[in-house]
This record gives C-alpha cells, sequence and structure tokens, in this order.
C-alpha cells in the first residue's frame, strides 16, 4: 500500500462547461503534503496560454488515499493555494487544448502505467495555421510539465479493477511528453 495525496485543480470560467478538474496525485509516504505552492507557481508561469476570465484553482487542501483501494484514509493542507486567471486572448475552441502525457515505470497487466493530465481550454492564439500548437506555445507547455514533474514525487493512480476491489496501485511518474497535436476532450473524470 501507497498514501496518494490527491490535488484536485479546478479549472472555472465561461468557457467551462461541467466540473472540470485536473486531478494529479503526489506520493505521501514521507506525511508531506502536495508541492502546492510549486503547482501554482507553475501554473502562474503558463497563464498565458490560457483565456481572460479562466480560473485555474490551485486548493490549499485535499484527500488523502489508500492507491490499493482508493478509500480516504486522511486529509492534508499547505500553503501557497491560488486562483490563477489566463492572460490570453478572449477567443477559444469548445474542448480543445494540450495534453501532457506522463509516463512510469510501472506494469500492470502487461502494460506501461500512464496517465494524462489535459489543458483544455487553450486561447485561440496557441494553433498554428496547420492545426498543431503554437511552437511558443510549446516551449511554454514542456517548461508546465516539467515544473509539474520536478516539483516532487508526482504518481500516477492505477484505480482498483472493481467496485469495493483493493487491486489498485500507483508508480512514480519518470517522464512527461507534450504532444505538438490539439487534445479535445469530450468528458471530465475523476
Amino acid at each position: 500500500m501507497t498514501t496518494l495525496h490527491r490535488l484536485v485543480v479546478q479549472w472555472q470560467g465561461p468557457m467551462v462547461v461541467g466540473n472540470a478538474v485536473s486531478v494529479m496525485h503526489w506520493d505521501g509516504s514521507d506525511n508531506a503534503a502536495p508541492p502546492v505552492a510549486a503547482v501554482s507557481a507553475a501554473f502562474e508561469a503558463a497563464k498565458a496560454l490560457f483565456p481572460v476570465n479562466l480560473h485555474i484553482i490551485v486548493p490549499g487542501s485535499g484527500d488523502t488515499i489508500d492507491d490499493t483501494t482508493g478509500e480516504l484514509t486522511d486529509v492534508w493542507t499547505a500553503t501557497g493555494g491560488d486562483d490563477i486567471e489566463g492572460t490570453g486572448a478572449y477567443g477559444t475552441a469548445a474542448g480543445a487544448g494540450a495534453c501532457i502525457g506522463w509516463t512510469t515505470g510501472g506494469i500492470i497487466n502487461g502494460r506501461k502505467l500512464r496517465g494524462r493530465t489535459f489543458l483544455v481550454p487553450l486561447h485561440a492564439m496557441n494553433y498554428d495555421e496547420d492545426g498543431t500548437l503554437e511552437p511558443t506555445s510549446m516551449v511554454v507547455l514542456n517548461t508546465l510539465a516539467n515544473a509539474l514533474q520536478a516539483a516532487g514525487p508526482l504518481a500516477i493512480w492505477h484505480r482498483p479493477t472493481t467496485p469495493g476491489g483493493s487491486d489498485g496501485n500507483s508508480y512514480g511518474v519518470i517522464s512527461n511528453r507534450v504532444r505538438d497535436k490539439v487534445a479535445f476532450l469530450s468528458s471530465r473524470r475523476d
């Protein structure tokens, strides 16, 4: 069993539909809270990617879970949470943005455990004429991904395969990749 700290970053604004969140997990074995201030700073440095009136809310508290069952075991608190507002252009494409791919060294059922964090929406000036992401935006996106990974022991959680099951697991992130491709988000799920 590994203890995981869950950080649920909320996305709010007129261009966001529904309960929009980015859920990230940090290894909580050492009982230290997630690096909330570093996560806030990473999003703050990337706020030009996001449209004005989009708020990315990094909380100062969250849940601690058991990675084998997903059961709540504790709560954590930390300083450094923030409400980051985008500073980019107003226009957005509904449900379109970028995606960070996370790689671990874990193998589950014969496959590598990977994760993704969607960054949706981005403002319209982030897209190149050929439908890919604009090169300057790619630099900022890669910097954001590297900053999140460097912030602490970021982990990817594999949920139990059945309700009430105890075969969940988690592994630390060893690398990340932002593809030069527009990501389309049809739903968000915790």
